[in-house]
C-alpha cells in the first residue's frame, strides 16, 4: 500500500505535531508500507510564520491532491488537523485530528479553515484518525465529525528510542529537573512561574526549560531573572531531535505541567529516557502512567512529591505503559 503524507509544515517546525509525523513515517515504513512525503524546503524557514501558514494551506488544498493522483497513492494522510477538500471527495484523504484546541480560541482565519474542513468531513461522512482515547472521546462528544469512524493512530517513538540508544546517558543529577512546557494557554505558564518555580528553585533544584524558544518567551520568566542569571534556571532554546533526547537523559526528573493535552508526548519521552516523571493530574496523563509517573493536584502536593523524588536512590524501571508498536499495528489494520 502506498501512503502519501502531507508533512509540509514539518519543513518549517521541528517539535509538536511535526515530531509526531516524523515518528509516524518511520513506524509505517517499519511496518512495510510504501511512504512518500511532501515537506517544505528549508528555505521556507525565512518566511514569517503567518505567511508560511498561508502557503501551507495553498499547498494542502491545491498541490497535495494532484501529487497524490500522479503518484498513484492509495491514501493521502493529512496529519495536521486539516485536510484537502478535494481528497475528501476522491476518498483518498484521511485526516488526523490531534485535538480541538484551536476551536476554543477567538475567531481567526485558521479557526475558520479548520471549521470548514470539519464541516466537509461531517457532510461526506468520512473517517477520521486521532491520537489517543481521550481525543477520540472528545471528537465523538463534539459532534463535529458526524457518524464516520474515528480510529486512533497513535503517537510513536521509533526515532526517539533510536536516538536514546545511540547516545546512552552519562549520568543524572538528583536535583536536576527538565520542565517541559510551552507558550500556549493550556501549558498554564503563568501559574508555573508564579506558584511553582520560585519554591522549586528556592529548594535548590536546577531547572532546564524545554519548549520555550520564541523571542518573547524569555520575558515571561522575568520574575525569575535572578535565577536565570545564576544559571540555576536555563532555557534550552530550539533544539534538534538529537539534542532533545540528550536533554531528557541529563535529568533525573521530568516535569510536565499542563491543564489539558491532546496526548502527553513529554510524559512518554521522559519515561523512555529513564527519568521519573511528575505531571499534573489530568486524564490525558493517567492513561500513560506507570509506577514512576507521579501526578499532583496543586503546588503543595507537587512540592511534597518532588522532594520525595529527590530522595530516591534506585533507578527508574523500564517503561512499558504505552505499547505504541502494537497500537500502530492495530490502527493500521482497522483504519488504513
Amino acid at each position: 500500500m502506498h501512503i502519501l503524507i502531507n508533512d509540509f509544515i514539518g519543513g518549517y517546525l521541528d517539535r509538536g505535531m511535526p515530531l509526531y509525523v516524523r515518528n509516524l513515517i518511520d513506524g509505517l515504513k517499519q511496518e512495510g508500507f510504501r511512504v512518500s512525503v511532501v515537506r517544505a524546503p528549508r528555505i521556507c524557514r525565512i518566511l514569517h510564520r503567518n505567511v508560511f501558514y498561508v502557503v501551507s494551506v495553498l499547498v494542502e488544498q491545491m498541490a497535495l491532491p494532484v501529487i497524490g493522483y500522479f503518484k498513484r497513492a492509495d491514501m493521502t494522510l493529512y496529519p495536521y488537523n486539516s485536510v484537502a477538500i478535494v481528497d475528501l471527495l476522491t476518498q483518498r484523504g484521511r485526516i488526523v485530528v490531534h485535538d480541538l484546541e484551536q476551536l476554543n480560541r477567538a475567531i481567526s482565519p485558521s479557526k475558520l479553515y479548520y471549521l470548514a474542513c470539519y464541516r466537509a468531513i461531517k457532510w461526506l461522512g468520512r473517517p477520521v484518525f486521532t491520537i489517543s482515547k481521550q481525543s477520540r472521546q472528545r471528537l465523538q462528544t463534539s459532534g463535529r465529525f458526524g457518524h464516520g469512524a474515528i480510529t486512533m493512530l497513535p503517537n510513536t517513538f521509533y526515532s526517539f528510542e533510536q536516538l536514546l540508544s545511540s547516545h546512552p546517558s552519562s549520568g543524572r543529577a538528583k536535583s536536576s529537573i527538565l520542565l517541559c512546557t510551552g507558550s500556549t494557554a493550556n501549558k498554564d505558564l503563568e501559574s508555573v512561574v508564579r506558584d511553582y518555580l520560585p519554591e522549586v528553585l528556592a529548594a535548590g533544584f536546577h531547572v532546564s526549560v524545554l519548549g520555550l524558544h520564541k523571542t518573547a518567551d524569555a520575558t515571561r520568566l522575568a520574575p525569575l531573572s535572578d535565577f536565570m542569571m545564576s544559571g540555576q534556571l536555563t532555557l534550552c532554546g530550539q533544539l534538534t531531535d538529537k539534542q532533545v533526547a540528550e536533554e531528557y537523559q541529563k535529568h533525573s526528573i521530568v516535569w510536565v505541567h499542563s491543564l489539558r493535552e491532546g496526548f502527553g508526548r513529554c510524559v512518554v519521552e521522559g519515561r523512555l529516557a529513564g527519568a521519573r516523571v511528575i505531571c499534573t493530574d489530568i486524564p490525558e496523563f493517567v492513561e500513560l502512567r506507570d509506577d514512576d509517573v507521579y501526578q499532583y493536584q496543586d503546588p503543595v502536593d507537587f512540592l511534597s512529591k518532588l522532594e520525595s523524588l529527590r530522595q530516591m536512590d534506585s533507578s527508574s524501571r523500564p517503561y512499558a505503559s504505552y505499547p505504541y508498536r502494537e497500537l500502530l499495528r492495530a490502527s493500521v489494520g482497522a483504519g488504513l
